[in-house]
C-alpha cells in the first residue's frame, strides 16, 4: 500500500485541496482511500496540544490516537492511502504562545512510525508540504488568526513574530532528516505556482490516480479586500468579544451573499 501524507502547512491551499477531495470522494472511492481533517479530529487535538506543551504522554497520545485512525486500512491491500491533514504539524503560528513549526518533524516521526505500523515497512511512504513565500504566508496567517481571535497588532507588528516561523523550507528540511531514509519527502511552492489545482495534481500522481475526472472547486479561505483593515478596528474596539465575533460573521455572510 503506497501512503502519501499531505501534513502541512496552513494557510498554503490545503482548504482548497481538502475540499476538492471531498467533492469527488465518490468519483476517486476506487482508486484511493481518503482521510481527511474531519476524520482525524481526535489526532489534531492531540498534536495541537503537542506543540504547545511537547510533553511525552501527548506525543504518546498522538500516536495512538493515529494508530486507530488508520485501523479500518489495515488489509486493504494495495489500493493507496492518501491523508491530508495541515493540523497533523501541529498549530497555526500565532497562537497560544506557539510562533513557529519546531515539534513538525517530532510529529512527523511517529505518524511514520504508525504508518510503518500499518504498511509492515514493504510500502512506499511520501510526506507532502506545500509552502509559500515568507511575505504571502505571514500576510494570510497573520488574516487567519485576525479573524478568530481578538487581535490588536497590525500585520508589521505580529508579522514580526511570525517571521520567526515562516521559514517553511527549513522545516521541510527537518521533516526529511526525521524520516529518511525510510520515507520520502517532497514540497510543492504554491508562490511559485500559477496553477492552484498543483498540490492537488502532485499528490494524485504520486499515488497513481487518475485526476482527468474530477470537479474543481473556488479557492477557500481567500481574503477580502479591506477585510483585515475592518476586522483590527473590531479587535481595537471597546465591543464585546461576543459582539466583535457577531460583527465578523456578519461581515463574512455578507460577502458570500
Amino acid at each position: 500500500m503506497k501512503v502519501l501524507i499531505h501534513q502541512g502547512f496552513h494557510k498554503t491551499g490545503t482548504t482548497t485541496l481538502q475540499k476538492t477531495l471531498e467533492k469527488n470522494q465518490d468519483t476517486l472511492r476506487d482508486q484511493v482511500n481518503i482521510l481527511l481533517p474531519n476524520d482525524l479530529q481526535g489526532v489534531s487535538l492531540a498534536a495541537r496540544r503537542y506543540a504547545i506543551v511537547p510533553k511525552e504522554r501527548t506525543l504518546q497520545n498522538f500516536g495512538l490516537r493515529m494508530r486507530q485512525a488508520l485501523l479500518p486500512f489495515d488489509g486493504a491491500g494495495d489500493k493507496p492511502l492518501l491523508i491530508s491533514n495541515e493540523e497533523l504539524s501541529g498549530l497555526i503560528p500565532g497562537r497560544k504562545g506557539v510562533w513557529t513549526y519546531a515539534q513538525t518533524h517530532v510529529l512527523s516521526r511517529v505518524l511514520l512510525n504508525e504508518v510503518l505500523r500499518l504498511t509492515g515497512g514493504t510500502d512506499r511512504i511520501i510526506f507532502l508540504f506545500t509552502t509559500r513565500t515568507a511575505e504571502e504566508w505571514i500576510k494570510s496567517t497573520y488574516w487567519q488568526n485576525l479573524r478568530s481571535h481578538r487581535i490588536r497588532e497590525d500585520l508589521e507588528q505580529y508579522g514580526q513574530q511570525l517571521q520567526r516561523g515562516a521559514d517553511l523550507e527549513a522545516v521541510v528540511a527537518r521533516v526529511t532528516d526525521a524520516v529518511s531514509p525510510q520515507a520520502e519527502v517532497q514540497a510543492i511552492n504554491v508562490s511559485a505556482h500559477g496553477a492552484r489545482d498543483m498540490p492537488l495534481l502532485k499528490a494524485l500522481s504520486t499515488v497513481n490516480v487518475r485526476s482527468d475526472h474530477l470537479r474543481w472547486i473556488e479557492d477557500r479561505n481567500v481574503q477580502p479586500e479591506g477585510s483585515a483593515e475592518y476586522f483590527l478596528k473590531l479587535n481595537r474596539s471597546d465591543m464585546s468579544d461576543a459582539d466583535v465575533s457577531a460583527a465578523k460573521r456578519a461581515y463574512l455572510s455578507g460577502l458570500k451573499r
